[in-house]
């Protein structure tokens, strides 16, 4: 086996382990966003948005400056992009067979200045503040394509294959796997994605490595540092010009005369050199015999120019629309009252500048409440996080979103800070509730709401008491909108009302500021004691008599709270 699928493998096995260990409970230590912080377009990018140092970011320029000793050598041995593409070419590559017109550099040029024009219009656009590196970034793509698209699916597989395999298993005497089941994820835009995959694997007709070859952004970072590379490949005297060097490489970067190499473009695959019948081929610090260098793509002045107006413009427009953060000449933003971020969650026009839409913060999360969003935060926000209240509520005991991502879009807190990290507020929809509307006994929102947030009292006209919300104990968790037994939209709903977003400073301290309360109700024991036998005693919360209100709440109309 080649050097290059060895390392191909390795760094893949790395990957997949990385991103399928991301998850509650975290394992102290291990940098699970390590490979998402070598990409150097995710580095640069979110630099230049956001135009501030940010030192996490640094293995990005470092990996990147490699390339002017290595060449492209992290395209073609650890960028799980291009090893994905790789594999998934391989059956739509079978029995084709490259011309001997388009197989050399000099016959197949045409579409790579394509990615350089694609770079300076993600480069223009963060100029203009607006991140589009979530378009071009390999990392952010591929781990969006594993972690929402192939994760959610082996799940899948491996709990039927247990449904099924279980019957049999018990027989044979292993019991165990019988009652075992695997929990489902379930992802929006998953399908989008895994089209945009298979679109990229089906451009291999074309060309081998399509994507690398003539579209990838990051590709184009590592071409312009790697033009004379200090390492490069080095054809000897002896070369016999057969051309299986030219027909096998994959990108296509060496010319119609063997002994000639764009090194911009050579992913140091090493290939040539394993098939070279006269062992003419080797890579190293000086040139050597006949070997030479073609020149690397070269788009026009008015190419770059207009792909960096057309960032600008783009960027331009997004911050114009109705949906951006930003508040320029209104009194505040436009903001769907449902965009509900991530607790720690930089505010939101930060958070956009340094969200690279990799999907590692809603492959993370145990309850599955993240999602990406569509056009709920405009297009600038296509793809960014938010919590689903009705599909899952936010862990009270989980801050892994803001440990596994990789920019810092999501503060990485203590537990201690992100239970205070207040994301919203749940409001009660009166004709939906079954106590409100029907004057039915439900006590659901009350029952599984963490921090006490939720007060039964009585009112005129109705039997049972009924819910309100303490608004200053109320996280945004959305553990009762999850759990609200009305069919379809939810009696009682989180919106962003009172949320809390914080580039800097403690969460803790600003909440006890606002005047916020969360404390968690007592766990119930699991051994009972002698005061967990007894009968207790009639309280609110199973009698429709008046709860006994807060102090200094006296005189207060039913639902609201002393300030």
């Amino acid at each position: 086996m080649r050097l290059q699928r060895l390392t191909q493998a390795a760094t893949l096995l790395l990957f997949l382990f990385l991103l399928t260990f991301a998850a509650h409970p975290l394992e102290e230590g291990v940098p699970f966003d390590l490979l998402l912080r070598l990409d150097p377009l995710i580095c640069l990018g979110t630099l230049v948005t956001c135009r501030e140092a940010l030192w996490f970011l640094l293995p990005g320029l470092i990996v990147l400056s490699s390339a002017l000793v290595l060449g492209r050598w992290f395209c073609g041995h650890v960028c799980p992009m291009g090893t994905t593409l790789d594999m998934a070419e391989v059956p739509i590559r079978s029995g084709l067979r490259l011309s001997a017109k388009d197989a050399p550099y000099d016959g197949g040029n045409s579409g790579r200045s394509w990615k350089y024009l694609g770079l300076a219009a993600i480069l223009g656009a963060a100029l203009g503040g607006i991140s589009l590196v979530h378009l071009g970034s390999p990392l952010s793509l591929v781990t969006r394509l594993y972690g929402i698209v192939v994760y959610p699916i082996v799940n899948l597989v491996g709990d039927g294959a247990l449904a099924w395999l279980g019957p049999w298993l018990s027989r044979l005497g292993f019991h165990g796997p019988a009652g075992m089941t695997i929990p489902q994820r379930v992802f929006a835009a998953n399908f989008f994605v895994a089209v945009l995959f298979v679109c990229l694997a089906m451009l291999a007709y074309k060309q081998p490595r399509f994507w690398c070859r003539n579209l990838c952004p990051a590709g184009a970072l590592f071409a312009l540092c790697s033009r004379s590379p200090l390492i490069r490949r080095n054809v000897s005297e002896s070369c016999t010009r057969c051309g299986r060097c030219v027909r096998a490489c994959p990108t296509g970067a060496i010319g119609s005369d063997p002994t000639s190499t764009a090194h911009s473009e050579c992913i140091v695959c090493l290939r040539c050199v394993e098939i070279c019948p006269e062992s003419a081929i080797s890579f190293d610090t000086g040139p050597r015999g006949e070997a030479v260098s073609l020149p690397a793509p070269d788009p026009t002045r008015r190419g770059i120019l207009a792909a960096v107006a057309a960032g600008l413009t783009t960027a331009g427009l997004l911050r114009t629309g109705i949906r951006q953060p930003r508040a320029w000449t209104k009194e505040r933003a436009f903001t769907d009252p449902e965009l509900i971020r991530p607790p720690g969650a930089l505010p939101e026009p930060q958070f956009l500048e340094r969200c690279v839409r990799c999907g590692e913060c809603m492959k993370a999360c145990p309850t599955n409440t993240l999602q990406p969003v569509w056009l709920k935060a405009g297009l600038e926000g296509l793809f960014t996080p938010v919590i689903t209240p009705r599909l899952a509520a936010c862990a009270v005991h989980c801050n892994v979103c803001g440990k596994v991502c990789p920019t810092g879009a999501i503060r990485d807190l203590p537990l201690v800070e992100k239970q205070h990290a207040k994301v919203g507020t749940a409001w009660i929809i009166r004709q939906n509730c079954l106590v409100w509307e029907q004057d039915k006994r439900c006590l659901v929102c009350d029952e599984v709401c963490p921090y006490k947030a939720i007060s039964f009292q009585k009112v005129p006209d109705r039997v049972s008491a009924v819910p309100f919300v303490i608004e200053n104990r109320c996280l945004g968790c959305g553990w009762c909108e999850t759990r609200c037994p009305v069919a379809g939209a939810s009696a009682i709903r989180v919106n962003i009302i009172g949320e809390l977003r914080l580039v800097s400073g403690s969460y803790r301290a600003k909440a006890e500021e606002y005047g916020l309360v969360f404390q968690e109700k007592e766990p119930t024991p699991r051994v009972p004691t002698p005061d967990a036998l007894r009968l207790p005693e009639p309280s609110p919360r199973t009698t429709p008599d008046t709860e006994t209100p807060e102090p200094g709440t006296e005189g207060l109309p039913p639902g609201f709270i002393s300030k």
